[in-house]
């Protein structure tokens, strides 16, 4: 995957930037490469994740959560993209990835402006630890009519139903669901799922307060 050999190379260069020494490198890889053999599966599905991603993803692209930048990185090849991130130690290596096309901020997505009129918002590996019904809220008033909200996961706490409950809140339809494989992530066994919640109607108070609220 091009994307992948560009963030690597720029990953190199970041840290060579803040004065990291090869001795620090060779620790830093040995150390995550002596975990691989117990989450080599998961490691494997989170790629996969983020191939159909980027796969089905086309326009203006909203990742939230976007972490190191990666999948960021990928999405670029379909279209321009903002990626959206509160963690202020991603940036060096974020602000690395920019380009003309491919813009970071450090943002929190549930409560600042990141932009609206979206074809495609991402949600990969963000939503198994949080409730989801904020963010997909959040994600139906960022989208124009007709965009896609992506979705891949971990289904840990019920999230891929959970996630299916809330669509019809929010003008959301599931157009596509699959499962990718099954591995442990987090301590328990479960499958990563890619759920894709296409938009069907503009909601009435957009912007605006919960529907569910007032």
């Amino acid at each position: 995957m091009k994307a992948l050999k560009t963030f690597y190379s720029r990953a190199l260069n970041a840290f060579r930037k803040s004065g990291g020494t090869e001795e620090e490198l060779m620790w830093l890889t040995g150390s995550t490469l002596a975990l691989f053999p117990a989450h080599r599966d998961e490691v494997r599905l989170r790629l996969k994740t983020m191939e159909e991603i980027v796969r089905r993803a086309e326009g203006e692209i909203l990742d939230i959560g976007s972490g190191s930048g990666l999948l960021a990185l990928a999405l670029f090849e379909k279209g321009t993209v903002i990626g959206v991130e509160k963690r202020a130690d991603f940036f060096p290596l974020l602000r690395e990835l920019e380009n003309g096309d491919l813009k970071f901020i450090r943002a929190d997505f549930l409560s600042d402006d990141v932009g609206r009129d979206f074809d495609t918002v991402v949600f990969s590996y963000v939503l198994h630890d949080l409730e989801p019904n904020p963010f997909i809220k959040r994600a139906a008033e960022v989208l124009s009519p007709g965009g896609r909200v992506l979705i891949g996961d971990f289904d840990l706490n019920g999230l891929r139903e959970k996630i299916k409950g809330l669509t019809g809140l929010y003008g959301l339809l599931v157009s596509e669901e699959l499962i990718l494989g099954r591995a442990t992530s987090h301590g328990r066994e479960c499958d990563a799922f890619l759920l894709v919640l296409k938009k069907t109607r503009r909601l009435k108070n957009e912007g605006g307060t919960n529907p569910d609220e007032g």
